[in-house]
């Protein structure tokens, strides 16, 4: 496991580490063994990568609470709907997914009592915890746009998203269909919507990358084909992506690619029956309607009803927290992680790997009763899928601060990291191989 630290220090009460720049390697087996009651909420991959990483940390009383009886690997929805995965390769049985030796509540959380150190689960029974991690993710609001629910479960309707397990799959038959259709060509071409929402979004890149997938599957099937469709990416936003630096080359892609933008417009409603979609122009607050053959929906997304109007988290209903430390602002053995908190950064499950240690180390710092030192820069990665065989790897942290690992002052291998990370996971997987075969003999 690696522990992101503010600065370079040996933990005294893990046993064995190896202090390498801003890394600390901890070996599992010769950590300290801890009592405290580590309680986390949510089952996703923010929540089982704390849980797992809690336990190779010595920390063996750690407990979730997850109501959920299947695990989905959302990421790959977006490659199920452009025909490159199948759906069901995104599930998992939660309880195979749930760390060994971790206690699994199969509730629902109703309330938080912080004061008292306590969790209210939905049966109406309570659970106690010595330090607290909350890794909720974010609630998607398929209601927010009249038609869009309508739209969904509609099977001939246009409307798709990839945004769920129930319509990922929809997205990629709907495509083949208005594809395929004899009636489409080049001076009546399809017409592809793919809207972005004004909300918080949960793998901000995925509306794109859908898009890009599907304009070259046309592109690869041949010049009729291509010309034969008119793709529209349509978002609130001014630019095609949140950071500069990549902005520039979406933009850039966009205009080779023949590509439609029409940027400050939000999606407000769909007229399911004929196929209309109405966006409002942001800048003159005036309602435009645009037809369509097949509608790419990211629809909007919120705080966990269950969080909003608990005591930790903030005006917005994001559970509170510092954006380095990742603890709670208003209770200290509260930490919080991923799309749930109120961090300004992208919400990835790049991030998520970036923060996940942070909350582990710091949950030891606060347990031992020392200042937090782990720090959290903001981190995540967005891979940009732009075509069936290449990607456009996003990497940046706060303020979309550039935090590249392949770039181009390294070349194909980052040489900088070699002392930290890197060399770090190699030894550490070598010392464990040492360790295991120590055993066996």
């Amino acid at each position: 496991m690696f522990t992101y630290v503010a600065k370079t220090s040996l933990k005294a009460a893990a046993g064995v580490t190896v202090a390498t720049g801003v890394y600390i390697v901890t070996y599992p087996y010769l950590c300290k063994q801890r009592s405290e009651k580590v309680v986390v909420i949510g089952g996703g991959t923010a929540g089982l990568g704390v849980a797992a990483m809690l336990q190779n940390e010595g920390m063996h009383n750690v407990t979730i609470v997850e109501p959920s009886q299947v695990h989905y690997y959302q990421p790959l929805w977006t490659l199920v709907g452009g025909g490159l995965a199948n759906g069901k390769d995104s599930e998992k049985p939660m309880k195979d997914v749930i760390p060994k030796g971790t206690e699994w509540i199969k509730k629902r959380v109703e309330g938080f009592k912080p004061e008292e150190n306590q969790v209210t689960l939905d049966d109406g029974s309570t659970v106690n915890y010595d330090y607290l991690v909350v890794a909720a993710g974010m609630q998607t609001d398929w209601d927010a746009i009249p038609g869009l629910q309508e739209g969904l479960a509609k099977k001939d309707s246009g409307v798709v998203s990839i945004y769920d397990r129930n319509t990922c799959e929809k997205t990629w038959n709907t495509f083949n269909v208005v594809k395929n259709d004899p009636s489409f060509t080049p001076s009546n071409p399809a017409k592809f919507l793919f809207s972005f929402p004004p909300t918080t979004l949960k793998c901000a890149g995925a509306p794109q990358k859908i898009m890009w997938i599907l304009e070259d599957t046309l592109r690869q099937e041949g010049s009729k084909a291509r010309e034969s469709a008119n793709l529209t990416f349509l978002t609130p936003g001014g630019a095609m992506f949140g950071v500069k630096h990549y902005s520039d080359k979406l933009e850039k892609m966009r205009v080779e690619r023949g590509v439609n933008a029409e940027f400050n417009h939000k999606l407000i409603s769909i007229d399911v029956p004929n196929k209309m979609a109405t966006f409002m122009n942001l800048k003159n607050n005036t309602p435009i309607q645009k037809s369509y053959d097949m509608l790419h929906v990211a629809p909007h997304m919120s705080a966990p009803k269950f969080l909003r109007n608990s005591p930790i988290v903030d005006s917005n209903g994001w559970v509170d927290v510092c954006k380095t430390t990742m603890q709670s602002t208003k209770y200290k053995n509260i930490f919080a992680l991923g799309d749930c908190t109120n961090t300004p950064n992208s919400k990835t499950a790049a991030a998520i790997t970036s923060q996940a240690p942070v909350v582990v180390h710091n949950i030891e710092r606060s347990i031992d009763g020392v200042p937090l030192d782990g720090g959290y820069t903001g981190y995540a990665s967005c891979p940009l899928v732009i075509a069936k065989n290449q990607v456009l790897l996003a990497e940046f942290g706060y303020g979309g601060k550039l935090a590249e690992t392949f770039d181009r002052k390294n070349g194909k291998w980052p040489w900088k990291y070699i002392g930290t990370e890197v060399s770090c996971y190699i030894f550490h997987r070598l010392v464990r191989f040492i360790y295991v075969l120590i055993k066996i003999v």
